[in-house]
């Protein structure tokens, strides 16, 4: 049974992380991530909160947990679906780690992840200084690389 405080604890938009379960996890494979991605979205109702595995989101086909007092301490707030927003790899990298989240959320799992940042940060100007001067750095290695297969054909 979930007490209303702890009832009260649960975001509905949230996203939860939990330790690998060996009791709970399913599959045909050892992989521990197999078809699951061990993080989860609540679904609430009047009688009872579970926690779906977010790999599916679905009741038949995830793992799933019925909150109470003994196990509601398993599951960690990653982030609110509702404080940030999905943006590509490159614009994950200009953001502070504290500001940004990498996570295994639906079918991708951990090979395909998610990246998110918070709606309130704004990029770190280190971190897009570094994006830009790599970026010029490897264009520049393309570059030279064109100019020696240029001159190595007109040497031929």
């Amino acid at each position: 049974m979930l007490s209303a405080e702890n009832r009260l604890k649960i975001i509905p938009t949230g996203l939860y992380a939990r330790e690998i379960d060996e009791r709970t996890r399913r599959g045909g494979s050892s992989d521990p991530y197999w078809c699951t991605n061990w993080t989860f979205v609540p679904r609430i109702s009047e009688n009872k909160i579970m926690l779906i595995d977010s790999y599916y989101k679905s009741y038949q086909d995830s793992i799933s947990y019925v909150l109470d007092n003994e196990n509601i301490n398993d599951f960690t707030l990653i982030f609110d679906y509702s404080d940030v927003r999905e943006v590509d790899q490159t614009t994950y990298q200009e953001y502070l780690n504290d500001d940004r989240f990498c996570v295994a959320c639906d079918s991708g799992g951990r090979k395909y992840p998610k990246y998110f940042v918070k709606k309130t940060a704004s990029p770190d100007k280190e971190r897009q200084l570094y994006q830009v001067d790599s970026e010029i750095k490897s264009l520049e290695y393309q570059l030279e690389r064109l100019k020696d297969k240029r001159n190595s054909i007109i040497e031929s």
